[in-house]
């Protein structure tokens, strides 16, 4: 069995001294896609920004395993894309962490540029590459900013309700790419859901946030027969 990307160890989280989560070890292993659901304030951004470093927990410890800070992505809620520039050049940021400053003052790599062009036109946005990001849809800003993180060739993402504005179609054609996208390379996808179909289409692990529960989650392995 490969060694996993990132582990937790009784972790517990807490907000305003509310109980969101307590002894939750959880293992994400290369190929796999978890599912994070629950309902607006059960803890899913909490838990994603813990485990991506930004958040301490109150108490336990998350280990990540990977060999750079630079295989770690996520894609937040509200997104955190530059809306004074285009789609492309909002995509393009994804490879700065590949690139010098002065490497990337006046232009791109052709390589990146056309990897960019790429993933736009993969998630339906060709005709939108040199529009301002100000101008786009709710739905379409989603898709910039999840081809701006698969640019950055993570092989750990997490991702924040990222399909939460499309309607299902687009969202199933957009969870299709970043699962394939990831787990092809041996990474994990660890995204927050609010759609039971999509996790029932798409995961291979649920974490169900449940305030009822004692600890405040469950885990569930979901059978092969409901893989995509």
């Amino acid at each position: 069995m490969s060694p996993p990307l990132l582990f937790t160890q009784q972790l517990r989280l807490e907000v305003e001294d509310r109980l969101l989560i307590k002894g939750l070890s959880l293992s994400l292993s290369p190929g796999s896609f978890v599912a994070v659901t629950g309902p607006s304030g059960s803890g899913k951004t909490t838990l994603l920004r813990t485990l991506a470093g930004e958040l301490d927990p109150v108490a336990g410890q998350v280990s990540n395993c990977l060999e750079s800070s630079s295989q770690l992505a996520m894609i937040f809620q509200d997104l955190q894309l530059a809306d004074g520039a285009t789609a492309v050049t909002n995509v393009l940021g994804g490879s700065l962490g590949r690139h010098s400053f002065l490497s990337t003052l006046w232009s791109f790599p052709k390589d990146e540029r056309e990897e960019a062009s790429r993933l736009l036109s993969q998630f339906g946005l060709s005709s939108k590459e040199s529009q301002w990001v100000s101008t786009l849809s709710r739905g379409e800003r989603q898709r910039v900013a999840a081809c701006r993180t698969l640019l950055a060739r993570p092989l750990l993402l997490l991702a924040d309700e990222p399909v939460s504005s499309l309607d299902p179609s687009s969202a199933d054609q957009i969870l299709t790419h970043l699962k394939s996208t990831i787990t092809q390379r041996k990474g994990c996808l660890v995204c927050a859901l609010h759609n039971d179909e999509q996790v029932e289409k798409f995961a291979d692990l649920v974490l169900r946030l449940d305030s009822t529960d004692p600890q405040g989650w469950k885990l569930e392995n979901l059978q092969p027969s409901n893989q995509t």
